[in-house]
């Protein structure tokens, strides 16, 4: 059992944060905020069909609804293998990986059954489907024919929103010649868009009445196809069809030189400066009336590094960015990127089955963003180190209900002794009652022995919560007559607090 070093801190919440919060500060979230993308060609496998529903699957996003009150929203499928899918109308999988009654070069297919994975997940869940537009050839023009009476049926009653093409600045000097400019990106994306109208007018036209899209979704803020530009080359009538303008965002490379844990992950400063870069962004198009979602991201590109990417350290990222994103107020959802096999991935949904330990950092950001549409989120400073202490506060209906407070600081399971900093919280409520829920891990290159609020939630239960011996679980605390409250926070821990009373 690790020995604990102790240090104290006064987290002095400013008036402004412990009272209630002025009408200007309405909430403006959306709800399910954290929220998750799926690659295409492993879509199947996450989810099973709706005969035959993935359970493990099934019962780790239900953890995450009743987290956050409200239903997943899926991104799918996701890139980048939905730029490269290929309907095969003989194929008796939902997907393959090769595709031989397709024009040359493509690699990866989807046939009739692949729809049937929509709805599988819990009831309530809701899905944005991403239509190919990077094969712009005759197998990419008959896939779109194909898969709009098949989509749109699959996903009446639990569409979010559809989408045409991802990444399309990755498409230059691969799918497209180094010249690829805006204007043509846009004219293929009218093109694509008046033909899937057309089709979905035929096939669904209760669905076609009121047609929104995901756009542009490009790789990062810094991308060579810039959104003003692509905004405004769009056009009045059809930007008045975009609902969420979408962007990506990873943290770095997952071979990318000068990457580490403590730098690139568990770093408030590098969080908060990525994130700025979103608001920047966002703050460039706000002439178009759409929202802006990080419609997919993770920590490092390329699938994730393993020692990095599948860490508890990498938990504590997800819970630090998403609490980060949230109260910064225009970013309103965030969509965390899932692939079988990679190391970012939050779980394994075939065998080996396994729980990883980035999901609990999802779980214990959506139990702080619980009801998100109706709460508003902000940050306040800490006394410490900026890189590696954060503070958080929820508003709901006004008032002051949660706190989260992170140490991000890198302590590794077998170091010998664990820093441990004890915070006075001043919450201005004498004698409230608070709830205590800790994020925890043996140390943040742990992969293994990780807790949200004292319970696991592991393959073994098929991802169904089970308490741990020897952790606490909603340890109560009282605020004193001055109304502060006393918790202490480890090195690579996070906690929760919620009013209680």
């Amino acid at each position: 059992m690790a020995k604990y070093l102790l240090a104290t801190a006064l987290l002095v919440i400013p008036a402004s944060l412990a009272g209630s919060q002025e009408s200007e500060n309405t909430p403006g979230l959306f709800s399910s905020y954290v929220s998750l993308s799926i690659e295409l060609i492993g879509f199947p496998s996450w989810a099973g069909s709706k005969s035959s529903r993935n359970e493990f699957s099934n019962n780790l996003i239900n953890n995450l609804v009743q987290a956050q009150k409200a239903p997943m929203v899926i991104r799918n499928p996701s890139p980048p293998s939905s730029d490269r899918a290929i309907y095969d109308a003989t194929l008796t999988t939902p997907t393959a990986k090769s595709c031989p009654h397709a024009d040359k070069g493509a690699y990866q297919c989807i046939g009739p059954s692949f729809f049937d994975s929509y709805g599988a997940f819990p009831e309530g869940t809701l899905y944005s489907h991403n239509f190919n537009l990077a094969t712009w050839n005759s197998s990419g023009f008959a896939t779109l024919q194909a898969t709009v009476p098949l989509a749109c049926k699959a996903l009446r009653g639990q569409l979010e929103l559809f989408e045409l093409g991802n990444e399309p600045d990755l498409f230059i000097g691969n799918r497209r010649p180094q010249s690829y400019s805006v204007s043509q990106y846009v004219s293929e994306w009218r093109s694509e868009s008046a033909r899937f109208e057309e089709y979905l007018q035929r096939a669904c036209p209760d669905m076609a009445q009121n047609v929104k899209y995901m756009f542009p979704s490009v790789s990062s803020p810094s991308a060579k196809l810039k959104g003003p530009d692509i905004l405004h080359s769009l056009g009045t009538d059809s930007s008045s069809k975009i609902s969420q303008i979408s962007v990506h965002n990873y943290m770095g490379g997952a071979t990318q030189p000068g990457v580490t844990l403590q730098g690139t992950l568990m770093n408030h400063t590098a969080v908060v400066n990525s994130i700025n870069r979103h608001v920047k962004y966002a703050q460039s198009v706000d002439f178009v009336k759409a929202d802006y979602v990080i419609g997919e991201h993770n920590s490092l590109y390329g699938g994730g590094a393993a020692g990095l990417s599948d860490t508890f350290g990498a938990a504590l990222w997800a819970m630090e960015f998403s609490l980060n994103a949230a109260s910064r107020g225009v970013i309103k959802r965030v969509h965390f990127h899932q692939s079988i096999g990679s190391p970012y991935a939050a779980w394994s949904p075939v065998s080996p089955t396994r729980t990883n330990a980035p999901y609990y950092g999802k779980l214990a950001a959506g139990t702080f963003l619980a009801d998100s549409k109706n709460i508003r989120v902000q940050a306040f400073e800490v006394e410490g180190d900026e890189d590696t202490d954060s503070a958080y506060a929820a508003y709901v209906n006004g008032q002051l209900g949660r706190l989260a407070v992170l140490n991000l600081k890198e302590y590794n399971a077998g170091e010998g002794s664990r820093g441990q900093k004890k915070h006075s919280l001043k919450v201005g409520g004498a004698g409230s009652t608070w709830l205590l829920k800790r994020l925890t891990g043996p140390g943040a290159r742990s992969k293994d022995g990780i807790a949200f609020n004292g319970i696991k939630y592991e393959a073994e239960s098929l991802g169904k919560g089970v308490r741990v011996e020897g952790k606490g679980s909603d340890e109560v605390v009282k605020a004193d007559g001055k109304g502060v409250v006393r918790v202490s926070v480890a090195d690579s821990e996070a906690v929760i607090l919620a009013r209680k009373s």
